[in-house]
């Protein structure tokens, strides 16, 4: 899963914080509501944070977002234990928005594309102007729901 080098997921810690604005940065994502209290990260002994995670803390609609698992570090499994650990600390239902590309990616956890329209008020917000944004750029976004069901 690891290349051999061991992986913790831990809840973030204050001293966290500026890894995950970096790590939320470069990756271009979403760089709203980066309290490090709604992180959980990945670390690897000798490299420190390798992945991060959050469930934004919309009122009656947590958001799974600002996953990220460095280059070097994907395709070991790191990504689907922050996920894992995110949804076992969160009562379902769970929202996401994310590129249409990386929807079965999520499937995989049990989310399910909804129409951004039938999001609760604060994600069909946010979801409503990433679609028009989207357009503007090619990138198709889609809105996922996680029922606690995989």
């Amino acid at each position: 899963m690891s290349g051999g080098q061991p992986v913790r997921v831990r809840r973030a810690a204050a001293e966290d914080q500026a890894t995950i604005r970096r790590l939320v940065r470069a990756e271009r994502l979403d760089p709203t509501a980066l309290h490090w209290s709604h992180f959980v990260v990945a670390e690897v002994d000798g490299a420190g944070v390798v992945g991060i995670g959050q469930i934004r803390p919309h009122p009656n609609c947590p958001e799974l977002g600002s996953l990220v698992v460095l280059k070097p570090y994907r395709g070991r499994g790191i990504g689907g234990r922050i996920v894992r650990e995110l949804l076992a600390s969160t009562p379902p239902p769970v929202w996401l928005e994310s590129a249409a590309h990386n929807a079965p990616y999520y499937a995989r956890f049990g989310f399910v594309e909804v129409p951004w329209q039938q999001a609760p008020l604060p994600l069909r917000l946010k979801a409503g102007l990433g679609h028009f944004l989207g357009r503007l750029v090619g990138i198709r976004l889609v809105v996922m729901r996680w029922d606690g069901v995989k």
